[in-house]
């Protein structure tokens, strides 16, 4: 019998020192055990790091009133807690989101609870990037409003601005209409990238020629790029062929990657865009003067959720589009960077035809 229970101990033991959960027993307001899985989560290498400490130690301040309601409940002869969602606090002082499923028992020694933790901060992350997407999919179709609201006024003005250019002889009053019509003509064609953009119709994959695309979107970023000190040069081989390409899509890729060139120079710099032929392809080459990516990064770049700004500029997900649209088009997209000079993204796509 004594056999029996000593080896009914030691599966319990291994089940809780495999356990994919982190486990916790909790008597007298310390904790009394600590499974490998927990001290993991608590970023403790030794158990006396978590053993010992109350739990309130452990767990983020705005969860200390949950606690002690649900302690309470426990003792007091509850069995089970329902599962909550809590934030520990780390060995280096850093708040985890777990989830946490709480049970009080009755042992010789008298009351105790046991808790189980599991770590869920990347699904929290996940379902943030979801919420964020679904917040730019709003955006695409208020923009797409906003289009046919802006484009109405902005065809009267044209017209106005035209019918009087027609009708008036001073020289310098002509001068001032041109710009009105030079500037709604801008205003247009930016506002109808914005809607191709905010539309997202299926790929339409067929001869295009890249240079128009490529001037298109610098113009769309004119402004932002005089604001930023940032000086554009293009080189783009007259003789270069059509690529086989949707011309939303490249559109996308282009805005993504002079976005993120602009943002690599908060002082300025040079923004370099080539095209050339290379054999069956047509390679296009997007570099910048900015603050470089370090090594051990540039790996990542096209990593989904991977992002170099800070909190809430930026999703992480630009890069990963970029490469999904590159290589749904049969071609490639890479990385090259050195910190304090630059990065350099070139990019082949197959000629059309």
């Amino acid at each position: 019998v004594d056999q029996l229970i000593r080896q009914s101990e030691e599966r319990y033991r291994r089940l809780i020192a495999v356990s994919p959960y982190g486990i916790l027993l909790i008597r007298a307001d310390r904790v009394i055990f600590a499974n490998d899985q927990a001290l993991k989560l608590f970023g403790a290498v030794k158990a006396e790091e978590i053993v010992g400490r109350s739990p309130f130690d452990l767990f983020h301040p705005e969860c200390h009133g949950a606690m002690r309601e649900r302690t309470r409940e426990l003792l007091g002869g509850s069995q089970m807690a329902p599962m909550v969602e809590e934030r520990i606090i780390k060995q280096d002082g850093l708040a985890m989101d777990v989830e946490a499923s709480s049970a009080g028992f009755s042992d010789e020694e008298g009351s105790a609870i046991l808790v189980m933790l599991r770590d869920i901060s990347e699904r929290k992350r996940l379902q943030e990037r979801l919420r964020k997407t679904e917040r730019i999919a709003e955006l695409g179709t208020v923009a797409s409003g906003m289009a046919h609201e802006i484009g109405t006024p902005m065809n009267v003005i044209l017209g106005r601005a035209e019918y009087l250019m027609d009708r008036v002889t001073d020289e310098t009053v002509k001068k001032g209409l041109q710009t009105i019509v030079a500037q709604v003509e801008r205003i247009t064609r930016v506002m109808n990238q914005l809607l191709a953009f905010a539309r997202r119709k299926p790929p339409e994959r067929g001869p295009l020629v890249l240079r128009d695309v490529i001037e298109n979107s610098v113009e769309m970023f004119q402004e932002r790029l005089a604001k930023s000190q940032v000086r554009v040069e293009m080189q783009l081989d007259e003789a270069c062929p059509k690529v086989q390409a949707d011309a939303d899509q490249m559109n996308q890729v282009l805005i993504n990657l002079i976005m993120n060139a602009v943002h690599a120079m908060p002082e300025g710099g040079l923004l370099r865009i080539e095209m050339s032929q290379a054999d069956t392809m047509v390679k296009l080459t997007v570099a910048d003067t900015g603050h470089g990516i370090p090594q051990e990064v540039i790996a990542r770049v096209f990593d989904p959720f991977f992002t170099t700004k800070e909190f809430g500029k930026g999703t992480g997900l630009g890069l990963t589009v970029v490469k999904g649209i590159i290589e749904e088009h049969h071609g490639s997209i890479a990385a090259e960077s050195v910190e304090g000079k630059g990065t350099t993204f070139t990019i082949f796509l197959p000629k059309s035809g």
